[in-house]
């Protein structure tokens, strides 16, 4: 008679965690009983606890590919051991891949499952249950000991690994919840059509090295039929209208191949039923990928939001991070991207252990010319099992405490200048980070419901969008370069506190108003809907009077 056990899945989830639903899609596939709690932060911790007291499982598995949420998942699995000592705790992700040895050190840890999890979770519960060795288990490490006279030796036993990526079209799809995730106010789903990176150099990341061990391309993907039934089924039984691709690069190395992939999966989704003007999708993308062939595919498929991979403006802040892209390339993408309904957002890693002020000031004119999109900008950090991590390391740069680490900027008025961002942009109190985020979301969101909802009203959102972007970013800007004008100087104390008050208040004031504009928004879909299904869609787009009742 066949054993099943029950697996309690625990991950951070702002919307819905592919790493662990996949994990639970193939656990269930096989009989087991799964339960997804969401971690976010430490108000989770109580219903994290209740569901394990609830639903008694033989293996608890922690996702935490987060690096920044590592003491928290660590603190929670403590409180976990607590109240069940004898359950067998895993963790995986990104960050116990590379850290096992450390995070083993935890005796209320059993067991790190590296790289990808769905035939070790599976092969791990199946040894448990039947209380069997954990030796056949791949990707797992764990601990042993032996009696050495009065002493136990407690030393790591690490199982082979998968060195191959497995068939992406036979894994189930990932658990979904009952009701779909709304983002932007509409339904929303998450995606991968890939697993990988074909690029796999950036200094800053670990995908690379997550994958080095894998005979063959760094890379796999999903054939264009797959992930249109995934979508199709998303579409059909929980009306989702919104999809968003976490691919680290969802098009691919060749253009011709990407322009031939584009194409399937448009026939494809046509073929499921998917009527193409009623769905939208959000993308990331390098700035080579792209042409324009490509984007107009694109468009009709209904992208509406690209977040593009720029990282550094400078032609030697590109070569420091190994991004293998040019300043051609990213600016030849943008103006092309213009001539499209997509909302462009992108990231400046502008302080990295080689930057200096050239590239500062190349990042700084980058940004102005840039002005009416939404972005974001800060340092490389140290990700474990990046070359960046091994680079700071090398050169004596690694400063801070594992896990949290940090690092010094070799160009003493770069890292001056970091500093002070930190103690401006990214103090404790500073509304900046979440402000940058409501921005890129509102930039998306104007898109979005120019795409779905075409008129009068739309255009006017839409506009106070990009208004609201460009008065943040030359608000922002002008901060960095006032900044800029302190990195030569002494006793900048006062002037720093001041300047961050100053931040704090406008950006406080300003996240008021992307809160409100959000609002605007959401009336007028929650209205638009209805008014549609009457058979008036006209009819709110072009009423002033309805416009102010609804303060849109």
């Amino acid at each position: 008679m066949k054993k099943y056990g029950k697996v309690l899945l625990i991950g951070s989830e702002n919307e819905e965690n592919l790493a662990i639903r996949y994990l639970g899609a193939e656990l269930q596939s096989k009989g087991h009983s799964v339960k997804i709690v969401p971690c976010s932060d430490y108000k989770d911790f109580p219903n994290v606890l209740k569901q394990l007291k609830s639903f008694k499982p033989n293996l608890v598995a922690v996702s935490m590919a987060f690096q920044s949420k590592a003491t928290m998942f660590l603190d929670l699995i403590e409180k976990i051991k607590e109240k069940k000592p004898s359950v067998h705790v895993t963790v995986g992700g990104h960050f116990p891949t590379f850290e096992y040895a450390k995070i083993l050190e935890d005796e209320n840890i059993s067991s790190v499952i590296r790289f990808e999890g769905e035939t070790p979770i599976l092969k791990l519960i199946n040894a448990l249950i039947r209380n069997e060795s954990l030796q056949d288990v791949p990707n797992l490490v764990y601990t042993s000991s032996k009696s050495n006279n009065s002493e136990k030796d407690i030393f790591l036993i690490e199982n082979p690994i998968i060195n191959e990526f497995q068939n992406l079209d036979q894994l189930s799809f990932p658990l979904r919840d009952e009701k779909p995730h709304i983002r932007l106010g509409e339904r929303f789903g998450t995606l991968v059509s890939s697993r990988g990176c074909f690029h796999s150099h950036c200094i800053y990341c670990c995908i690379g090295a997550f994958h080095k061990m894998k005979n063959g391309l760094p890379f796999a993907l999903r054939t264009p039929e797959n992930v249109a039934r995934e979508m199709a089924g998303l579409y059909h039984k929980k009306k989702v209208k919104l999809f968003q691709f976490h691919d680290d690069n969802f098009l691919l190395p060749r253009k011709k191949d990407s322009l031939k992939r584009l194409k399937s999966l448009k026939k494809s989704l046509v073929k499921h039923g998917v009527e193409l003007d009623e769905i939208a999708m959000l993308i990331k993308t390098r700035p080579d990928g792209v042409n324009r062939e490509i984007l107009t595919i694109m468009e009709e498929m209904g992208c509406v939001g690209v977040f593009l991979g720029v990282e550094n403006a400078s032609a030697s802040g590109l070569k420091a991070l190994a991004r293998g892209s040019t300043i051609e390339e990213v600016n030849t993408s943008l103006e092309l991207l213009e001539d499209f309904d997509m909302a462009v957002t992108f990231n400046l890693l502008m302080f990295h252990p080689r930057a200096n002020l050239n590239e500062i000031n190349q990042n700084l004119y980058f940004m102005n010319k840039n002005i009416d999109k939404a972005f974001d900008f800060g340092r490389a950090e140290i990700v474990a099992g990046s070359p960046l991590e091994k680079m700071v390391k090398n050169r004596g740069l690694l400063r801070g405490n594992w896990p949290k680490w940090d690092y010094q900027i070799e160009d003493d008025a770069v890292e001056k200048m970091f500093r002070m961002t930190t103690l401006t942009f990214y103090r404790e109190d500073s509304p900046y980070s979440e402000l940058s985020h409501q921005l890129i979301a509102l930039s998306y969101r104007a898109n979005l419901i120019q795409r779905f909802y075409p008129g009068k009203k739309t255009k006017k959102l839409k506009k106070e969008t990009i208004s609201l972007i460009k008065t943040c970013n030359t608000f922002t800007l002008n901060s960095l370069l006032q900044i800029y004008g302190l990195v030569a100087e002494s006793n900048i104390e006062n002037r720093i506190n001041t300047l961050a008050h100053d931040m704090t208040l406008f950006y406080r004031d300003h996240a008021k108003k992307a809160d409100r504009l959000a609002g605007k928004m959401w009336r007028f879909q929650m209205m638009e809907k209805k008014f549609i299904k009457k058979g008036v869609g006209d009819y709110l787009q072009n009423s002033d009077t309805l416009g102010r009742l609804l303060r849109i």
